[in-house]
């Protein structure tokens, strides 16, 4: 909804601006062909020249307003820095005419002029509906950043100074000092040519896609208050009318989960368009792998293979200067033989490009995990869960193994339950005794499948 209101305001502004260059153009036309005033004629093909100008402002900004397409996916705002271009240049050509006008007119001696107060009176009313304009057109520049409607608050912004000149020459031509009228549309000329100057530069600069090193700068910035982040990779800046699209590609520290990294694009986000309001931004993260991180670097190259599921039970074993690699790798079911035997081929090829130090690297397959059924037999597996306590009783009293879970399938179970150990117990210590615990019961008892104690402390 606003940015239809947005769209229908830049349009309403465009289309005012449009009937204010008809008013004053038929005016001036008329009071230069009365006065026979080169200054007037100057106000005259500079208001003429509006015409041209905010016909071509009003078709960019109607083009530029169209969403963006498969021809211009970052939209069409880019006609309005062609036609802020366009008007530039033809604002410059006519200035130059002006001025080689106005210093024929003082060589030549051409000063005759025909003024009345009536040219006066109506030169005035056409400052203050210039004035009116220049301050919808200066809103509307600021409201949306748009290179066009600056280009038209420069040019009308001039044109009232200019008329204001032109008012003073022809006074002061009228008191007998002829030279004023030729000599006021050079200043005004000059003036028009510095400000249109100043503002190409900018305008050429959009065109080029030139950014401000001030932008990419804070952009760097935002980012050093992110702990999580540790670099950029790269970093696009594209302004396409007011809107600056930002493509980056960020380096994240390791072992996040992906609801943080969710987290951390969307404030970094935040950030960014908080300091460059406006802004669309495209946001692609990577992991910051150390080097020398060995563990790391085998996940992401394993898990970088589309018929590779998951993988567990990485074994890293060090052989003197060299190191030798086991992992389990879980493979979707429709793999044959052959097929698993080229995959783990490039799996192992790949491993031992990147890590030089690899001597040797076992791969055990095995299929993906999928959703299996179970039947719980706890509530008749009262027996066999006081075999299960009496046999551990000698590292964890039989009293504070609790919460049993029996689980059958297939002649093969699965068991899990807590147990109370020692408060003051240190975790490497209490990893050694549950280690010993799942030892005890899978010897005591056949066809366990898996095992899980959780351990809590005693409350003794």
């Amino acid at each position: 909804m606003f940015g239809k209101l947005a769209r229908s305001n830049k349009t309403m502004v465009a289309l005012f601006s449009l009937i204010v260059s008809v008013i004053l153009v038929i005016t001036k036309v008329t009071i230069a062909i009365i006065t026979n005033s080169i200054g007037v004629f100057s106000e005259a093909l500079n208001n003429g020249l509006d015409l041209v100008t905010v016909l071509i402002a009003f078709l960019a900004i109607r083009m530029s307003l169209k969403p963006p397409d498969k021809d211009h996916t970052y939209g069409h705002g880019k006609y309005e820095n062609l036609s802020a271009a366009v008007e530039l240049i033809i604002i410059s050509l006519l200035s130059l005419f002006i001025i080689y006008r106005s210093i024929q007119r003082i060589i030549y001696r051409d000063f005759q002029l025909n003024i009345n107060n009536y040219i006066f009176i109506v030169l005035i009313i056409s400052v203050i509906l210039n004035i009116i304009r220049v301050y919808f057109v200066g809103r509307a520049a600021k409201t949306h950043r748009s290179s066009v409607f600056e280009a038209e608050f420069l040019n009308y912004t001039t044109d009232i100074v200019s008329s204001i000149v032109i008012i003073a020459g022809l006074l002061f031509s009228k008191s007998g000092f002829l030279l004023a009228d030729p000599i006021a549309s050079i200043i005004v000329s000059i003036a028009v040519l510095i400000f249109g100057l100043r503002l190409s530069i900018k305008v050429f600069r959009n065109l080029l896609d030139y950014i401000p090193v001030e932008t990419t700068d804070r952009i760097i910035k935002s980012s050093k208050s992110f702990k999580e982040i540790k670099s950029i990779n790269e970093l696009r800046i594209h302004e396409v009318g007011n809107i600056k699209f930002i493509n980056l590609n960020i380096n994240l520290e390791k072992n996040l989960y992906l609801s943080q990294v969710e987290k951390i694009k969307e404030r970094f986000k935040q950030k960014i368009e908080k300091d460059n309001p406006g802004c669309r931004i495209i946001l692609e993260t990577k992991t910051d792998y150390n080097k020398d991180d060995i563990y790391s670097k085998i996940k992401e190259i394993i898990l970088n293979y589309k018929n590779i599921k998951d993988i567990h039970n990485i074994n890293i074993y060090q052989v003197k200067d060299q190191i030798d690699i086991s992992v389990h790798v879980q493979l979707v079911k429709e793999l044959d033989l052959s097929k698993t035997e080229r995959l783990t081929k490039k799996v192992e090829n790949e491993l031992k490009n990147e890590i030089i130090l690899l001597r040797s690297i076992y791969i055990h397959i095995e299929e993906a995990n999928s959703r299996q059924s179970w039947k719980d037999i706890t509530s008749s597996s009262k027996p066999f869960i006081n075999r299960i306590k009496k046999e551990v009783k000698e590292y964890a009293a039989p009293s504070t193994c609790h919460n049993f879970t029996i689980l059958k399938k297939n002649n093969k179970y699965n068991i899990a339950f807590h147990c109370r150990l020692e408060k003051d117990m240190k975790v490497d210590q209490a990893h050694s005794v549950i280690t010993m615990l799942e030892d005890i019961i899978r010897k005591k008892f056949k066809n366990i499948e898996e095992i899980s104690i959780h351990v809590e402390p005693d409350k003794r």
